[in-house]
């Protein structure tokens, strides 16, 4: 799981991190306003998408995720096609729901299909545990996604232009990585494995089209009340933010959820809890001191990152939006293995749309009363209500494990960290060398704590990697015993994927 992990994470580090300098470079480039139409662009992409392929994706990553003989490649890209057919009928909804113009519902639906064909073929390659390509295809394209981009904001492209070129990159991407995701051999096509995503996949699809709603909602509320402007610097502090907390978290759920997949088809749930237990141990060891970095350096990062246009926002919102990702990603990278794993996608859906309505009832309050600031308050109030329950909905599913000792561990890191962070602020002015010396001392701060209370195994790992540079057995110990030859998987409640031979 470790070696999976370190391979999506050097992906999310360096989509990150290339995505910090698209910050740098098009806060800079672009006035809020054209930033704006981009942001817009996204979110309604982003509806589209998971309107016509959330069934395909999360079909493509639970079955295939079973291993053996199971290949379901070919069947998983037929329903891409079949979804795709609809992607008219998507232009003609947005157009007629939303107050965006068609030209711009014409590149989010174009950004839609590139979008869902991208990540189809990074599902495929998670579920065949072939991270290292996973890895390529990520950071080729976000680097093409930049060049590309930065080609047009050079030639005075808008934000339309921005989206547009974002989108091609995921359909180039595909067509390089073809041959790895499709590595002979492959089985054919079969109309029953295409019963099967739809019995497994259009209930989750309800909760995809909610979930990408509700995520979306506040950047249109914003657009809606306050226009292109206001959209554009809260989309930008949003999607800062984002990339911090939420990509890192997504890393390590793209390495812990098809394993758990594999060790509950294998065997059973008591194996599958010890694997979960520990991945939420690394969850929150990454995601909860990232939070506390970014609520208490964020004056510092918008002012080394975003353009002057965007900073003042920025600054003021960036600590809140934190908690709300930290939420969100607690939510996404755990609370729905136990879903996945129980083969419940009604109750995601059931989650999806208790915090949608939640979103409705509180986002146009705080966003009319307080502004940019009451949209980053009420998205934490709906993100942390959605954990709340998406926890309780779990005792029904299947329930996950929690391990109270190991969170206080962290948490008790995370706070030493900070303050440290808040002994040193005062100090430091506003400036790329502040922020750089606040990254690298708050960082060292926590790998020492973490050291220190043994976080996710790090000083047990260590030790033993010592050990092992020191000592190199010549081979197995006469106490190891042989794996078993087959073990049975439990009963589900869908029907099993046609195992074949390809």
């Amino acid at each position: 799981m470790l070696s999976q992990t370190v391979h999506y994470s050097v992906a999310s580090v360096v989509s990150a991190a290339i995505g910090l300098l698209s910050a740098v470079v098009f806060t800079r480039l672009l006035s809020p306003d054209e930033y704006g139409v981009y942001v817009v662009g996204l979110s309604t992409a982003g509806i589209v998408s998971a309107l016509l392929f959330t069934w395909v994706r999360v079909s493509a990553l639970r079955f295939q995720s079973e291993g053996g003989t199971v290949d379901v490649r070919k069947t998983i890209f037929l329903a891409y096609l079949i979804s795709a057919l609809a992607a008219p009928v998507a232009l003609l909804v947005a157009t007629l729901t939303t107050s965006v113009s068609f030209e711009r519902n014409i590149a989010a639906v174009f950004f839609a299909l590139g979008l869902g064909l991208f990540e189809l073929g990074q599902e495929l390659l998670k579920a065949r545990l072939q991270s290292l390509a996973f890895m390529s295809a990520s950071i080729i394209r976000a680097c093409l996604a930049f060049v590309l981009c930065l080609v047009a904001a050079l030639f005075g492209g808008g934000g339309l232009c921005q989206l547009a070129m974002a989108a091609l990159t995921y359909f180039i991407t595909t067509a390089l990585f073809a041959s790895t995701i499709l590595r002979s051999p492959v089985a054919g096509p079969k109309i029953s494995d295409l019963r099967t995503f739809a019995g497994f996949g259009i209930p989750i699809t309800l909760s995809g089209i909610v979930f990408a709603i509700h995520a979306a909602l506040d950047r249109m509320l914003v657009f809606h009340f306050m226009g292109d402007h206001a959209a554009g610097q809260y989309g930008a502090s949003a999607d800062l933010v984002r990339q911090i907390i939420l990509i890192p978290a997504v890393s390590i759920a793209s390495a812990t959820i098809p394993l758990a997949v594999r060790s509950y088809a294998n065997g059973g749930a008591d194996e599958a809890r010890p694997h979960l237990e520990f991945s939420l141990e690394i969850l929150l060891a990454a995601v909860l001191p990232a939070v506390a970095g970014v609520a208490l350096t964020s004056s510092y990062i918008a002012g080394v990152i975003l353009g002057t246009e965007f900073r003042e926002t920025a600054a003021q919102i960036m600590p809140i939006l934190a908690f709300a990702w930290l939420f969100q990603s607690f939510s996404q990278s755990y609370i729905h293995a136990s879903f996945h794993l129980a083969k419940t996608p009604f109750m995601m859906t059931t989650q999806s749309i208790a915090m949608l309505t939640a979103n409705l009832l509180v986002m146009p309050l705080l966003l009319a009363r307080f502004g940019l600031v009451g949209a980053a308050a009420s998205l934490v109030i709906v993100e942390g209500f959605g954990a709340a329950f998406g926890w309780y909905l779990t005792r029904k599913a299947f329930p996950l494990p929690f391990n109270a000792f190991q969170a206080v561990r962290i948490v008790v890191a995370t706070a030493i960290m900070a303050l440290v962070l808040t002994l040193l602020k005062p100090l430091l002015p506003i400036g790329i060398i502040s922020f750089g010396i606040l990254a690298a001392t708050g960082c060292l701060v926590y790998v020492a704590a973490a050291f220190a209370f043994d976080i996710a195994g790090l000083r047990k790992a260590v030790i033993a990697e010592s050990a092992r540079r020191n000592f190199r057995p010549t081979g197995p110990s006469k106490h190891e015993s042989p794996l078993p030859a087959s073990l049975t998987a439990p009963s589900t409640g869908l029907p099993s994927m046609s195992v074949r031979e390809p």
